[in-house]
Order: C-alpha cells, then sequence, then structure tokens
C-alpha cells in the first residue's frame, strides 16, 4: 500500500521540515544564556561554567568571572547543561511506561479491527503495532506504519482464507487514528482547564470542541439514510466508501467504539504523563502547567503532517513553541523533544528485531506465516 505524493508536495514539507529546523538551531542555545537582572536584556550573553568561575563569551572577547559574580547572573540553560543534570533513574521510569502505553494503543486497534470481522490476539497485535513503528519513523507523519499494520492484516486473513476487504481493514486503522485524535484533544483541554482554568484560551476550547465533533460525526454516519447521501452509495465512490459505512453503522460499532474510547483515554494519559515526567527529569520549572497538556496534544497534531520522516523539525519547533508557553526553556524543551523521540526509536528497533526474528523463523522453516487471526462471530 504504497502513498506516493507529488513532487511538489514532497519538496514543500522538506522545506518546511528544515525551516522548522533551522529556527530550533536558532532559538536553542548551546551553552547557557545568562544576564545581570540589573541591565537589559540585550546583555544576554552565552558561558561556559567552570568548576570554581563562569567564561562570559562576549563579542569583545572571553572573560572570566568568579563563582559569587557567576551565581549573580540570570540564566537560560543550553542544552549543555540540560543534559548534564537530567535525572537517569526517572528517564528508566518513564521509558517502562511509554511501553505500557504502545500496549494499550495495540488493544485499541485489536478492539476496533474485530468490527472487520478479524480476531488478533493482544500478543499479536501489539507485535504488529511495533513491528510497524519501525515503519512510521521511516516514513513522513507516521503513514508508513499505517500502511505496514493494513498490509500485515491484509495478508494474514488472505492466508487464513478471510474474507477482509482492504477499505474495511483501512477503516480500522483510520478510526483507530481518529479516536486517538479525539480522546488526546479532549483529555487535553480536561487537564488544562484543571491545571490552569482557561489560560490556554480559544485553543483549550477547540481542544474541547473535538471529542464532541467526532462522537456527532460517527453518529450522522451511522443514523443518516442512505438516500439521502446517494453518492456514498452509488458509483465509484460508493464502491469504496460502501464496505467503510458498512464497518460505522455495523450492530457493535458503539461498543467496539466506546472500548476503543476507554482504552485511548488509557494511552493519553500515558503520553502526557510521560511528557511531564520528562519535564521533571530534566529539572525544568513548570510555571503555566495548562501549556504542558494542550501544547503536548498540538504537537502530537503537528507531528502528524507529513513533513520530514519522524516528524524531525516540526515537532521539535512545536514542543520548543507550546512548552516555552508552559514557562520551560527552549534547550529543556527541545531535550524532551529528543527523549520522547528516543523512546519511539527504542519501541521502533524492538518492531524491527521482532520482525527480523519472524522472517528468520519463517526462512528456517519454508512455511507460510501464522496469521493469528480468527473469524469473530
Amino acid at each position: 500500500m504504497a502513498v506516493r505524493r507529488p513532487r511538489i508536495v514532497r519538496l514543500l514539507s522538506a522545506a518546511l521540515a528544515c525551516a522548522a529546523l533551522g529556527f530550533v538551531i536558532w532559538v536553542v542555545p548551546i551553552r547557557d544564556r545568562c544576564w545581570d537582572p540589573r541591565a537589559p536584556k540585550t546583555t544576554h550573553v552565552s558561558v561556559s561554567r567552570q568548576p570554581s568561575s563562569c567564561i562570559l563569551h562576549l563579542r569583545s572577547g572571553d572573560v572570566e568571572v568568579d563563582a559569587t559574580e557567576c551565581a549573580r547572573l540570570t540564566c537560560e540553560p543550553g542544552v549543555a547543561s540540560t543534559w548534564s543534570h537530567v535525572r537517569v533513574g526517572t528517564l528508566g521510569w518513564l521509558l517502562g511506561l511509554y511501553a505500557l502505553g504502545t500496549l494499550a494503543w495495540a488493544a485499541r486497534w485489536r478492539a476496533l479491527l474485530g468490527l472487520a470481522g478479524l480476531d488478533l490476539g493482544l500478543l499479536q497485535a501489539w507485535r504488529v503495532s511495533v513491528e510497524a513503528q519501525a515503519g512510521g519513523v521511516l516514513m513522513p507523519g507516521g503513514i508508513g506504519g499505517d500502511a505496514l499494520r493494513v498490509a500485515w492484516v491484509i495478508g494474514s486473513a488472505k492466508r487464513a482464507g478471510l474474507s477482509s476487504p482492504t477499505a474495511i481493514v483501512i477503516a480500522s486503522v483510520v478510526l483507530d487514528r481518529c479516536v486517538g485524535l479525539a480522546v488526546i484533544a479532549g483529555v487535553a483541554s480536561t487537564l488544562g482547564i484543571a491545571s490552569g482554568g482557561l489560560h490556554a484560551g480559544p485553543m483549550a476550547l477547540v481542544m474541547a470542541s473535538i471529542p464532541f465533533a467526532f462522537v456527532a460525526g460517527i453518529a450522522l454516519l451511522r443514523w443518516i439514510p442512505m438516500e439521502l447521501v446517494p453518492w456514498l452509495t452509488r458509483g465509484p465512490v460508493g464502491e469504496r466508501a460502501s464496505p467503510i459505512l458498512g464497518y460505522v453503522r455495523a450492530p457493535n460499532a458503539p461498543r467496539a467504539i466506546a472500548i476503543a474510547a476507554a482504552l485511548s483515554i488509557l494511552v493519553a494519559g500515558v503520553q502526557f504523563a510521560t511528557i511531564r515526567g520528562l519535564i521533571f527529569a530534566f529539572g525544568a520549572t513548570v510555571t503555566a502547567e495548562t501549556w504542558v497538556y494542550v501544547g503536548t496534544a498540538m504537537v502530537f497534531v503537528v507531528g502528524a503532517i507529513p513533513a520530514l520522516p519522524g516528524a524531525w523539525g516540526t515537532a521539535d519547533v512545536a514542543y520548543v513553541f507550546f512548552l516555552g508557553l508552559a514557562g520551560v526553556s527552549a534547550g529543556t524543551a527541545l531535550g524532551v523533544s529528543l527523549m520522547y523521540r528516543l523512546f519511539w526509536y527504542v519501541s521502533a528497533v524492538v518492531g524491527a528485531l521482532l520482525y527480523l526474528v519472524r522472517a528468520r523463523d519463517l526462512d528456517e522453516l519454508g512455511a507460510a506465516p501464522s496469521p493469528g487471526l480468527e473469524p469473530r462471530p
């Protein structure tokens, strides 16, 4: 299921990502950036710290001052000092929490996949999901991972002799994304308003409206008489849309979507807790808690833009901007972005290894893979 974008779109996406990366490089200081609080902010200078002094990197040349004078400066931590004070033990716990989130994510997709008449075991769904993450790392916006999930299910269904139209399987993946977005937006607005009132302004209210819009859209697709929208049931569009409409209008769809939404609350909770934990691990102080959650949700939305693979540039600039509204320094925000991406890459590496093990075992056996799919009554 290869998706090839027009050349101009690829060029614009690359330009956007490069501009974002350039902005991050320009904004985030490598060394600490300090200034005398009694002087104008135009006195900002880069500072290198020594055991008993610090060096001010002035335009006129480097100047060394003693520890007492250095302590009087107000400083914004740079990348070097941000990483030097990170709590390594906390990172280990957060990686375990992130791994728990991948299991909940797989369970959510498994619940939605059941609507396609396929029963996939939880561990098998998790394995396919983390294997797909390896593809998501290599493709912009994570579309590579979604394509791999669709291809695996369709291939396994055929080997098991089951009927699974491509449109229905794609619908399960799309619905998985939509449920995730709606719940993340709802949880973000709830946590944001609970922690800081309406300081996030219209953005928190827009976030709060997304879950209602999602529910209204599902209800409309389920209950609207199809004769009122004949273009959805006839012709080329109807040929492709009919399986998806059947998927959403199935009698057990509300129950499956409700289960997926409940699991998505756990997924969103893990993601927000991981980001908040990373801010703590880097020793940052938050001044506007509401922007941690509303801003993180916006980062996830921005990260879905198909620019560079892994959302390099676009996600980083979003972290720097929105966590900056929460009072987190640019260096720390970049550290949070890179560490969260590292967690994603660790999960992707695990998925890639599982895929290689599967391929090796199948090659040794010279047999077709066990599909792990059964028809659901």
